[in-house]
């Protein structure tokens, strides 16, 4: 991502909370995966509860998380994702939860939005 020597495990940390909630969809999927805590969310599921806020195709939104959305979180460390039985599970981050939820009461606008709107 580009950060110098200089930057403190903090800022790094704070730098790529924003990063990862820069994208609506990625705010999506966290959403529905800080719901789903308790228990891994299958692909398809995540993929149906998305097209409830998008006007993308599912299978282009299935292959959009698959390749984009799914490995950055993961490598994040906000979710393990396994690829091969395609179970996607939340691990807990109180920092980017509380993130997320300043800007959903700020007013996300919850307007649905096209998958390729960027992707970072």
């Amino acid at each position: 991502m580009g950060f110098s020597p200089e930057d403190t495990d903090e800022q790094r940390s704070l730098d790529e909370i924003f990063t990862l909630l820069a994208n609506t969809q990625r705010r999506h999927i966290l959403t529905h995966l800080i719901e789903t805590a308790d228990q891994p969310v299958p692909l398809e599921a995540l993929v149906e509860y998305l097209q409830t806020h998008t006007d993308t195709n599912p299978e282009k939104l299935q292959t959009r998380l698959h390749h984009l959305h799914l490995p950055k979180l993961a490598d994040y460390g906000v979710i393990e994702y396994n690829s091969s039985l395609q179970l996607i599970s939340y691990t807990e981050h109180p920092r980017l939860e509380a993130l997320l939820q300043a800007g959903q009461s700020l007013g996300d606008g919850g307007n649905k939005s096209d998958v390729s709107e960027s992707n970072s």
